[in-house]
């Protein structure tokens, strides 16, 4: 079965309240927690749909990863927004970037934006 996500590099979310920011990105993104080997695992929490198929990491604030957006990608832009949409994950109107891909972003909790991406 194929996913609605997939991860576009590394994604790492700096957060204060990690524990709630785990539940929150199980609930939104349908993700489990998944063992998987990072460079600065202290505090971090790897989420994936399966052990092969690492989406985001979790973990405290301040590390220099933190300054990149997260993004993920999906083979449906509408159909993601939709899935989101129906979490109560509230995403953004869709937009197109310099390129014309479709995109749209998320808020988590603590205000970490996250784009979702059509793939090119």
């Amino acid at each position: 079965m194929s996913r609605l996500f997939s991860a576009a590099g590394v994604n790492f979310v700096g957060v204060r309240n990690l524990d709630a920011a785990v539940s929150w990105y199980k609930e939104k993104f349908g993700l489990r927690e998944i063992d998987v080997e990072m460079d600065e695992p202290e505090g971090c929490t790897a989420l994936g749909f399966s052990d092969e198929e690492y989406i985001i990491a979790l973990g405290p604030t301040g590390r220099p990863t933190e300054e990149l957006r997260p993004l993920l990608f999906t083979n449906n832009i509408k159909k993601a927004r939709e899935f989101l949409s129906s979490r109560g994950a509230g995403p953004s109107e869709l937009a197109k970037d310099a390129q014309g891909t479709p995109y749209f972003e998320i808020r988590d909790p603590e205000g970490n934006v996250v784009e979702v991406s059509e793939e090119p």
